[in-house]
């Protein structure tokens, strides 16, 4: 029993995952988007983990349903975003694995409301904290340091 919060059982989590999925066109990084639930803004595909599911279980499938894409096991963990209470339905974890390069015209989403952007379009088309993870997710591909995130802001301070 969890007395200290005075319930049987313990919290409800949610666990988001998403890719990175890049490609070059006309010899300009761009990034895979899918529309976003709410406000008619884009996000970075993927979706929540299940009950008792492994992260990246969750990443392999959601990837799989939601763009027709058939990832590799992700291999990397570029962006660990903490979702504090209130913001969502409950506190949860954003986690953005590394998606594979796209290679150009062979293999696409088989969804039409995909769509490819450049990070300066991302600027636009995405909200606050999910512009914030891209930007992140693009930072630690290429530094190959993984970020933490609070609600999309970078943790810069150590507590003892």
């Amino acid at each position: 029993m969890y007395f200290e919060l005075g319930r049987p059982e313990p919290p409800r989590r949610r666990t988001g995952v998403a890719g990175f999925f890049t490609r070059r066109i006309d010899d300009e990084l761009n990034v895979l988007l899918m529309p976003a639930t709410t406000g008619g803004s884009w996000q970075l595909p993927g979706g929540d983990a299940e009950s008792d599911e492994f992260m990246h279980e969750a990443y392999e499938r959601e990837i799989a349903e939601k763009t027709g894409l058939s990832p590799a096991a992700p291999e990397e963990i570029l962006v660990v975003d903490h979702v504090p209470r209130g913001v969502t339905e409950a506190e949860g974890l954003d986690v953005v694995f590394k998606g594979a390069d796209v290679i150009p015209y062979t293999t696409d989403p088989t969804t039409t409301a995909y769509r490819w952007a450049t990070l300066k379009e991302t600027d636009d088309l995405c909200l606050g904290p999910e512009r914030d993870r891209i930007r992140s997710a693009h930072d630690a591909w290429l530094t190959g340091r993984t970020t933490y995130l609070i609600w999309g802001e970078p943790v810069t301070t150590r507590r003892p």
